[in-house]
């Protein structure tokens, strides 16, 4: 299916389901203000509720994914240390509750890029938020920045696998559990003509490599 043809239907699928969907958080809150209503079913109302946020938030990163794709997002593109946004995603990211992840940026300079500051750090939080919640115990994820004579790379990647034959692949977008985020950041990484890809290390997925 070309490009064009996929937008306009996402475009169209996030239009139809808006308005049930405001139909139905409309319901909930009238329902929840009823001051009979018992603690269960309060309870239950309040996880529809949140399930119903959910959706609205899956429609609008699904906007946000289209306009990407079309590339009618402005970028603001500055002169931007690249050891300057790790720090921030590192900073910013909401980590999962359960996951004992530590974090840490290696890097033996800075490295400046022109980038939109801002969506790039949105890049990073949600790979270090994907990666960290494939762990299944206390792990460190490694931010590691370094740069060539044409390009600037950065490797997000789990510390435990570090040996090993590595393999670089096309990114596996239908990960599940970060809604549209994983293909968010593979366009906005592409707005910047870069290139967003997985790393394998022998035979197993360790994490992500992105080519600015």
């Amino acid at each position: 299916m070309a490009d064009e043809a996929l937008s306009a239907i996402l475009t169209l699928t996030s239009h139809e389901l808006r308005q049930p969907t405001g139909v139905v958080r409309g319901y909930l809150r009238m329902l929840d203000n009823d001051p009979a209503l018992s603690q269960r079913a309060r309870k239950v109302i309040g996880d529809a509720t949140r399930a119903a946020d959910r959706i609205v938030q899956l429609l609008d990163e699904v906007g946000e994914l289209v306009r990407l794709r079309e590339r009618s997002v402005r970028l603001s593109l500055k002169s931007t240390s690249l050891r300057s946004v790790l720090n921030q995603a590192v900073q910013a990211v909401d980590l999962p509750d359960s996951h004992d992840v530590e974090l840490d940026v290696v890097s033996s300079g800075d490295v400046r890029r022109r980038v939109d500051e801002t969506r790039m750090r949105i890049v990073f939080e949600t790979l270090i938020f994907v990666l960290a919640k494939a762990q299944t115990g206390a792990a460190t994820i490694d931010l590691r920045l370094s740069k060539t004579k044409s390009a600037a790379y950065v490797w997000v990647t789990s510390r435990s696998l570090a040996r090993g034959k590595i393999t670089d692949l096309p990114l596996d977008v239908t990960r599940a559990g970060s809604g549209m985020l994983l293909p968010i950041a593979e366009a906005i990484v592409q707005a910047h003509e870069g290139r967003l890809r997985e790393r394998w290390v022998g035979g197993r997925w360790s994490g992500f490599v992105v080519k600015l």
